[in-house]
């Protein structure tokens, strides 16, 4: 086993088996490249992760698989990225978006508009950017509870 030394985390350990590659890096941290994932818990109940780098121990992303909090996410990809990520089949992929959590995690928002698309089996992964313009970078996970209250109510 080998050791992320990680201000957050402290001490890491993981397998080479779990190191996914970004070939690219991520927009903005492009000389990082490989990570690993770790569950939020212990017992991998929680939604959220963390992309730990294991190049850089003070940098990781919390993320998170947008299919869990938005079950009808699509994500179309260009022959391009299918080509890059060597993917064989849909079942090999797996969708996490980052999150923000400014102040309350009920305040809470993830990128849908530049999801995290990894070929599991080949451990491969690239940011990509979706067209889909129902999609946000600042999509809120839950909606607030005064505003399901005052909802279809006329001001």
């Amino acid at each position: 086993m080998k050791v992320i030394h990680s201000p957050r985390f402290g001490q890491v350990h993981y397998a080479e088996e779990q190191v996914i590659t970004f070939p690219q890096g991520l927009p903005g941290f492009e000389t990082c490249t490989r990570y690993v994932l770790l569950p939020l818990d212990e017992q991998d109940e929680q939604p959220f992760y963390f992309l730990q780098s294991i190049e850089e121990g003070d940098l990781s992303f919390l993320v998170l698989n947008p299919l869990r909090f938005f079950p009808d996410y699509e994500v179309e990809l260009s022959d391009a990225v299918v080509d890059k990520l060597q993917i064989e089949k849909p079942e090999d992929v797996s969708l996490f978006t980052t999150v923000t959590v400014r102040g309350s995690l009920h305040d809470a928002t993830t990128n849908l508009k530049a999801p995290l698309v990894i070929n599991v089996p080949k451990r491969l992964g690239k940011q990509v950017v979706v067209e889909n313009k129902d999609y946000l970078l600042k999509q809120p996970l839950f909606v607030p509870e005064n505003k399901q209250a005052n909802a279809g109510q006329k001001g």
